[in-house]
């Protein structure tokens, strides 16, 4: 059997349950925007990005880029989500990241543009990488002495 063909094989096997993850995220996202998120939107989060994962483990095609999605997922699972929702930057980022993993999986299993996961695999990576950076630096300013402030990171 071709690789074309089991790749087809494997997008038609999981499309539909792309499109409910799909909708999901993007009911998701518009919670995050609007600031809306609850814990209960968390879990959600955090168990949709376990979903994705578990679809491309299904392939032997795609399972070097499962890891990146339980990651992210214990990620989400971890945050604390007044830190989140104060912390402005690190909301937006988790918006983008989102829309851009809705992007990924809505191009490759429904309207299949492109075939090779390599070409998000290594900037999803970056940018969830990034998101935890963001996420992690709490900035904390004192006065000192002199009457001018110190950031601390």
């Amino acid at each position: 059997m071709s690789q074309t063909l089991v790749t087809e094989e494997f997008l038609d096997t999981y499309e539909g349950e792309v499109m409910f993850l799909s909708q999901d995220l993007d009911d998701l996202t518009e919670k995050l925007v609007a600031t809306l998120f609850t814990q209960e939107e968390v879990e959600l989060l955090s168990q949709n990005m376990l979903d994705v994962h578990d679809v491309f483990l299904s392939s032997t095609y795609t399972q070097h880029i499962a890891p990146i999605f339980k990651d992210f997922s214990e990620f989400i699972g971890s945050i604390n989500l007044e830190k989140l929702l104060e912390h402005k930057e690190a909301q937006d980022y988790l918006c983008a990241i989102i829309v851009d993993v809705n992007t990924y999986i809505k191009q490759y299993f429904i309207d299949r543009i492109f075939t090779d996961v390599y070409l998000f695999q290594d900037s999803l990576q970056n940018s969830i990488d990034f998101l935890k950076s963001s996420y992690n630096t709490t900035e904390v300013s004192e006065e000192t002495d002199d009457g001018s402030e110190v950031f601390f990171f």
